[in-house]
């Protein structure tokens, strides 16, 4: 009978799982058999020393024998040290090498046209190099090769030898060595050796003008005719890259402001609905229509705006262009309808569909929706603010962090400073 291929998929899972299972138990097998053959501690009492220059090394121990239970141990282990003879060997056989390790883009120390890589550490051996120049006006300590003060000597072609005194230290036993270079004028091309004469014949022409308030510079040289610019550096890049940066942050300033007026035009509007139910749900207990109620809600907060007494809302506002409209000729459903589309919130939304279903179905069970609504609201009004506290309350904190950093360091400074 075959195999359902639901059964299969099963089977092939289970399959699947016991694979992994024995992957897993061999890797580990291996894992821990490499971690055995790979240990620092040699035959169970012996660890193995960091080389020459490596470093202290850290080792976790788990010593057995002072009682009944196994005790850790944490032991720093000192790198490996030279001893008198195997520094000095080791000195000679890097002096073997370190002409060449000194190179740098020079065919030989006796033909040392550019800069010397004068190594200070030597990381296989563990031995720091110290570099001294009897010279160093024109090789210094760190194997920069000073051309001018060479022009200026007039060393030519025969070159100059210089000394170079190296101290190698392993740390214990320092020695002194020598090494003899010989320092040559870089190699010209004859583009550069034109341009050299040049600026010396420039020099020179200084020298005979320097009594003039200005310096003529010459037409011609060697026969051929000569004009002068300066390099100008080119500023329409860097200020128009700067204007489209502003125009960049404009916009997104632009759009922070806005969506930052568009959240707090929502804030206000959940702030005032429980009020506008409240106002609306007073008059209509006092035998006004909501025709009516709203009128004089939108009208008396018209008149308090342009006398100074109170300040625009959103939602008034809002009140106020609806009640234009019906005074205008929109139907009352119509006009909330786009009211509640207007302030764009759910509950302003319900309220419309309210009004409209009081104008379809009569006003008999209004008074009561707009009661509950309003309860609700009032409600929501309360967890609204308290948000606005906890996130009020969230932004203080850095402020304050910032406040106990600055204590914290005021009293832990002269302590430390005490301390000292």
């Amino acid at each position: 009978m075959r195999k359902r291929p639901a059964e299969r998929l099963h089977a092939w899972i289970g399959r699947k799982q016991i694979l992994c299972l024995m992957a897993g138990l061999f890797i580990g097998m291996a894992a821990q058999l490499w971690q055995r053959t790979d240990s620092a501690l040699l035959e169970g009492d012996t660890l193995v020393r960091g080389s020459y220059g490596q470093g202290d090394q850290t080792y976790s121990l788990i010593v057995e024998g002072f009682g009944e239970k196994e005790v850790p141990v944490e032991m720093v282990l000192s790198e490996r040290m030279y001893t008198k003879q195997e520094a000095h060997k080791t000195y000679e056989a890097v002096m073997v090498q370190l002409p060449q390790l000194i190179l740098g883009n020079n065919p030989s120390l006796e033909d040392v046209r550019q800069d010397l890589n004068l190594l200070t550490y030597l990381d296989s051996y563990g031995i720091r190099l110290r570099w001294e120049s009897d010279e160093p006006e024109l090789l210094d300590s760190f194997g920069e090769l000073h051309v001018q003060e060479l022009k200026q000597r007039g060393i030519g072609e025969q070159g100059i030898k210089i000394s170079l005194h190296v101290r190698m230290t392993e740390g214990n036993w320092p020695e002194e060595y020598e090494l003899s270079v010989c320092v040559k004028p870089p190699v010209l091309t004859q583009q550069e050796q034109t341009e050299e004469a040049f600026v010396e014949f420039l020099k020179s022409q200084d020298e005979l003008q320097s009594y003039t308030a200005y310096m003529k510079l010459p037409e011609e040289y060697q026969g051929q005719s000569l004009k002068y610019s300066l390099p100008e550096e080119s500023v329409f890049v860097p200020v128009m890259g700067l204007g489209v940066a502003g125009a960049v942050l404009c916009f997104f300033g632009d759009q922070a402001r806005q969506q930052n007026r568009t959240e707090e035009r929502k804030r206000q509007l959940a702030l005032d609905y429980p009020e506008v139910l409240s106002r609306l749900t007073i008059f209509l207990g006092a035998g006004m229509s909501i025709r009516t109620a709203w009128d004089k809600i939108a009208l008396e907060y018209k008149m308090m705006v342009e006398q100074g007494r109170r300040r625009k809302r959103y939602v008034y506002e809002e009140m106020y262009e609806t009640s234009c409209q019906m005074k205008g000729g929109v139907p009352e459903g119509k006009a909330f309808e786009e009211f509640g589309r207007r302030c764009g919130l759910q509950s302003y939304m319900k309220l419309g569909g309210l009004l409209e279903q009081n104008r379809k179905n009569g006003s008999k069970n209004l008074r009561n929706l707009l009661r509950t609504e309003m309860t609700d609201a009032f409600e929501q009004r309360k967890h609204q603010a308290r948000r606005l506290g906890e996130e009020a309350g969230t932004k203080l904190l850095l402020p304050l962090f910032i406040l106990l950093s600055v204590v914290m360091v005021m009293i832990a400074v002269p302590a430390l400073m005490e301390f000292k």
